[in-house]
């Protein structure tokens, strides 16, 4: 399964993505985009408990403001994930993690708060 970790820049709740990354199936795939906050702790708990994990930085040095969307879009065309799952409190006051529920949302795939039961 092919799995899009995104979030929170300032997300510290590590419990929760472990409790997630625990749940699923062995041999999944996890996408993240390099940001601080929840994009790296899911990166690097799935990574210690065995998961493969794909990386995609945003390029801010290129794309300026642009970049985050861009990364965005390169996630869900290049990662093919089937679900996205975000880490995220306020998603309505939200910029990045919005864009790409938004964006996955508009492509059919399932999206789900990390913290969904």
């Amino acid at each position: 399964m092919r799995i899009l970790i995104c979030g929170d820049r300032n997300w510290t709740d590590r419990e929760a993505i472990w409790e997630y990354l625990d749940s699923i199936p062995a041999g999944s795939v996890i996408i993240e985009g390099d940001a601080r906050g929840a994009d790296r702790i899911a990166g690097d708990i799935a990574a210690e408990m065995g998961f493969e994990v794909e990386v995609y930085p945003a390029q801010w040095d290129r794309y300026g403001r642009a970049a985050g969307p861009i990364r965005n879009t390169q996630m869900l065309d290049e990662g093919k994930p089937v679900i996205v799952v975000y880490c995220h409190d306020d998603l309505d006051n939200s910029k990045g993690t919005k864009n790409m529920v938004t964006q996955a949302t508009k492509l059919g795939l399932l999206c789900r708060n990390v913290r969904w039961k």
